[in-house]
């Protein structure tokens, strides 16, 4: 019989999609699994000060034992809660409705109530870095022995596996350092947990082998910064409703018409941090323009080559590892759906190259403040949101980007700085 673990770290995400967590003994770890564990709530920003206590409870499909760990420890992601104002309520605690991973389910909800499934993967693109440099210079599909993140990568992919958080494929990127994991195609709230556990997996793993793993979206000038590019289909009846005659369905089409109807606004979530903005740009294989096309890595949305029905899918370009994926995936569902309920038109597909034919498209948002603004202005994705977590995220985020602001006055995307490197280089 395995011995259980001395220690459970209890984990969630915050509105900045920071994970966070406590760590309890197994005996009290044992009891929370149906009373939950108290925390407040009001540091990292889930709760007003006022009214500041939240209840974790652990989400069991999430639990593994940590493999890499000399003390006998196990971690597990939670939902969470209003603690209960009485004794009558005690174990029937209500969910947070402002916790990110429940407006995500809000969101499934909604689209199950109107027939269809969400489905998703992420492509996990990421840095490693020695003493703060690239690990190796080499670039895309580059073979070991030039590609030194192998090991890394492999004991990521190997322990990602272990412990329940199935991948696909895994290669080296197109920058120095830069590596990829793929995470299997899952229904959405699953990838948006396995995009947590992979963080946290990833970091410790590389950190162990005296590494850092970064999610930075552009720690380095002049290089492809990383994304975090979404793979998505709705299914309808147990089939695919993104297959169709020509190649994708008319209801795939209305899905890419309401993400275009309102990705600006997207942009503020998948697109997150002041230097999210320095990635996208053009010439670096990231989105800049809101258009689609078939196998274009040019446009925003993608339609990747399929050769089944259960493969067809629509890839949204823009996100990054630094999102919360808890909302940006409620808020593109919620722009799909808009899409196929007002039948929205994306416009014929792009076979041009963007970069090249930029007066013919709109753009995304310059900068984290322009996005933030579209935030702010956009009705279906605010509420999907919440009113109350829009507002709470807008003001979280613009106070971020005038501190950037206060240092950095004159805007300058090409520039990666050391206020972006002390603020984003080593965190989740």
């Amino acid at each position: 019989m395995t011995k259980p673990p001395d220690i459970v770290e209890l984990q969630f995400t915050n509105l900045l999609g920071e994970l966070k967590s406590i760590d309890l003994d197994h005996k009290r770890f044992r009891e929370a699994i149906k009373l939950g564990k108290g925390v407040d709530g009001s540091s990292i920003h889930l709760a007003p000060i006022e009214k500041s206590d939240v209840v974790l409870k652990p989400i069991m499909e999430t639990y593994f034992q940590v493999p890499w760990n000399s003390v006998e420890a196990a971690r597990v992601l939670c939902d969470i809660y209003h603690p209960a104002e009485s004794v009558s309520e005690f174990g029937k605690e209500r969910e947070y409705e402002y916790a990110p991973r429940h407006i995500l389910k809000r969101m499934l909800r909604e689209a199950e109530e109107e027939g269809y499934d969400f489905n998703m993967s992420a492509e996990m693109e990421f840095f490693a870095l020695n003493n703060g440099k690239p690990l190796d210079l080499v670039g895309y599909f580059s073979p070991p022995p030039l590609d030194k993140g192998v090991s890394l990568r492999r004991d990521t992919f190997k322990t990602l596996m272990q412990v329940g958080v199935e991948c696909e494929y895994l290669h080296h990127e197109v920058s120095n350092g830069q590596y990829e994991i793929s995470l299997r195609y899952e229904n959405a709230l699953k990838t948006a947990d396995n995009v947590m556990s992979f963080k946290y997996v990833a970091k410790n793993i590389a950190a162990r082998k005296g590494m850092t793993v970064t999610f930075m979206p552009k720690p380095f000038a002049g290089m492809n910064g990383s994304g975090m590019h979404m793979h998505m289909s709705l299914n309808q009846k147990g089939r695919n409703a993104f297959y169709g005659r020509e190649k994708i369905s008319e209801k795939a089409k209305h899905f890419i018409g309401g993400l275009l109807a309102h990705a600006k606004a997207i942009a503020a979530l998948a697109a997150s941090t002041v230097n999210s903005y320095k990635r996208l740009v053009a010439g670096y294989e990231a989105p800049v323009y809101l258009c689609w096309g078939f196998m274009n890595r040019t446009a925003l949305i993608r339609v990747p080559s399929f050769n089944s029905v259960k493969s067809a899918r629509v890839e949204l370009r823009m996100p990054d590892p630094k999102c919360n994926p808890y909302l940006v995936e409620a808020a593109v569902l919620a722009a799909g759906l808009h899409g196929l309920r007002e039948k929205l038109d994306p416009g014929e597909p792009t076979a041009k190259n963007a970069y090249e034919n930029e007066g013919d498209f709109e753009k995304l948002p310059s900068t984290l403040k322009d996005a933030l603004n579209e935030l702010e202005k956009d009705k279906v994705v605010g509420e999907a949101l919440g009113w109350k977590v829009r507002e709470k995220y807008i003001s979280l985020k613009m106070k971020e980007w005038q501190e950037y602001e206060r240092d950095y006055p004159e805007w300058n995307p090409l520039e990666i700085t050391e206020w972006e490197r002390n603020r984003y280089l080593d965190t989740f």
